[in-house]
């Protein structure tokens, strides 16, 4: 599996070295715009030049990651490249699982460089936004948080297996059909409401629907956040391990490439 996650950052190191690139060319602009405008006012405009750049970056970033982990699969299953690797002596499930290994690794570093030239635009402009007493937190916040973060790497785990299941159902079942992208749009489609459809019923069972999770919060804020983000791991866990399971199987056994 080391060799195949190897292989997907070699293929992507000239987007990497594009994407950062033109980052570090918006950053040179932001730096020239912030210190062309006059000392006594930049205090004043120069925060809105850092947040017209951060917020530019952070959309470009989070649209670019998107579809980089769309088309991660999607080329490997559509296009001719995709023949090698399935010819490979690993199975479809290793396959899968390096990918979403790789997207997760992705995303982390993604996170930290943008946190990175966050921090640092902060401090080359002297905007002292940040108060130091948000990270003096009691020991049920931080598990808060970590259950908070674990839940966004479930979903997005869970976003990009939804993903790769409807590109695998089309390439198994409906590879030989014309309007290969609007089929596969409505397969993802179908999959989200399936997806729905079940959350519904777990929130019946548990009777804890997310209006009445909001609804309690007022009164049991800490009590009510930790049952609400139990319930959001234990739900997308699952989900993502049967979407995993289904995927890997198609490739495995019924793949039509």
């Amino acid at each position: 599996m080391l060799k195949l996650i190897k292989f997907e950052f070699l293929r992507k190191r000239m987007m990497f070295a594009v994407s950062i690139a033109l980052v570090l060319i918006g950053q040179v602009y932001a730096i020239y715009k912030f210190f062309g405008i006059e000392a006594p006012v930049r205090a004043i405009i120069g925060q809105e030049v850092f947040a017209v750049y951060i917020l530019i970056v952070l959309v470009a970033m989070a649209i670019l990651y998107l579809i980089d982990i769309i088309f991660l699969f999607r080329n490997d299953l559509f296009k001719q490249e995709g023949y090698m690797l399935f010819m490979t002596p690993n199975s479809g499930y290793k396959i899968l699982g390096a990918k979403l290994i790789f997207a997760l690794i992705e995303g982390v570093a993604i996170v930290a460089f943008y946190l990175l030239l966050v921090f640092f635009n902060l401090k080359m402009m002297k905007l002292d936004v940040i108060n130091f007493e948000f990270f003096r937190i009691s020991s049920e916040d931080l598990v808060l948080m970590i259950k908070g973060l674990l839940l966004g790497v479930f979903v997005l785990l869970e976003f990009a297996l939804t993903v790769y299941l409807s590109f695998a159902l089309f390439k198994s079942i409906f590879n030989n059909i014309r309007f290969k992208g609007l089929i596969t749009f409505f397969i993802f489609i179908a999959i989200n409401v399936f997806k729905s459809q079940i959350m519904g019923v777990i929130s019946d069972v548990i009777n804890r629907s997310p209006e009445a999770i909001h609804i309690s919060s007022s009164y049991f804020p800490v009590e009510m956040v930790n049952q609400a983000l139990n319930y959001g791991l234990a739900a997308t866990f699952v989900s993502a391990v049967i979407l995993f399971m289904g995927t890997g199987y198609l490739l495995e056994n019924r793949i039509n490439l």
